[in-house]
């Protein structure tokens, strides 16, 4: 493999490699779950004909939830993408609540 081939790779932010659909997440998030920019951390995979958007949560962002899109997916705002901020919303949701109580916990 080349250099060029391991960097394609590698995971970058999304809000630098794909902003439209950083927006999207981040406000959708916000919008439905109070779920804000900082409670994430969203990466993106560039592969050959799309991304693999992975967004990242929870304590020490332990977490992930990551989905294909193509770029044509992406062009024309596919429903998939709504579903998939629906599934990282839930799953966000959950996890920082069950974080808060571990941390309320009396020791």
């Amino acid at each position: 493999m080349n250099s060029e081939q391991i960097s394609s790779k590698q995971e970058q932010p999304m809000r630098v490699v794909l902003p439209d659909l950083y927006k999207k997440i981040t406000d959708k998030l916000e919008e439905d779950y109070n779920i804000h920019k900082y409670d994430i951390q969203a990466q993106a995979v560039q592969e050959s004909s799309g991304y693999e958007a992975i967004i990242y949560f929870g304590d020490s962002y332990a977490h992930k939830n990551s989905q294909y899109f193509s770029n044509e997916a992406i062009k024309h705002k596919n429903p998939e993408i709504a579903e998939f901020i629906e599934k990282v919303g839930s799953a966000c949701k959950e996890v920082m609540i069950a974080d808060y109580f571990k941390m309320m916990r009396p020791k």
